[in-house]
């Protein structure tokens, strides 16, 4: 019996092996980017962004999409800059925006969604 253990071990151990000994889990079929298209994506639902906050390398003009994951209404306004159009349950829209260096503050302007806890931060590293 205990032979038959150990030789039950030993081949599940060489089973065990096998690879090329890499640790890279990242394919090489991976894409990256959004699945909108746009530069940078955000994810509205109730009463909360995904992400609460982005970072931007450097100032320039890019383009911000806004999806609405939620039941209601939701916008996304950048304080100083302007906002998208209002985003039905199931929508995304699209905006442009020309960032400069800086940190913004973004929030929902619909009702009371900011008050609720729609907001973010959006970090612009380099000029």
């Amino acid at each position: 019996m205990r032979s038959t253990l150990a030789l039950m071990l030993v081949l599940l151990a060489a089973g065990c092996g096998g690879g090329d000994g890499s640790s890279d889990d990242v394919s090489e079929d991976t894409e990256t980017g959004t699945s909108s298209g746009a530069d940078y994506e955000v994810f509205a639902s109730e009463f909360a962004f995904a992400p609460p906050f982005l970072v931007v390398e450097k100032a320039g003009t890019y383009t911000l999409s806004l999806r609405n994951d939620g039941t209601t209404l939701h916008n996304l306004t950048i304080k100083g800059l302007g906002n998208t159009p209002d985003v039905r349950p199931g929508e995304t829209a699209t905006t442009e925006l020309t960032l400069k260096q800086g940190t913004y503050e973004y929030f929902c302007s619909i009702a009371d969604h900011a008050e609720q806890g729609m907001d973010g931060t959006l970090n612009v590293l380099a000029p």
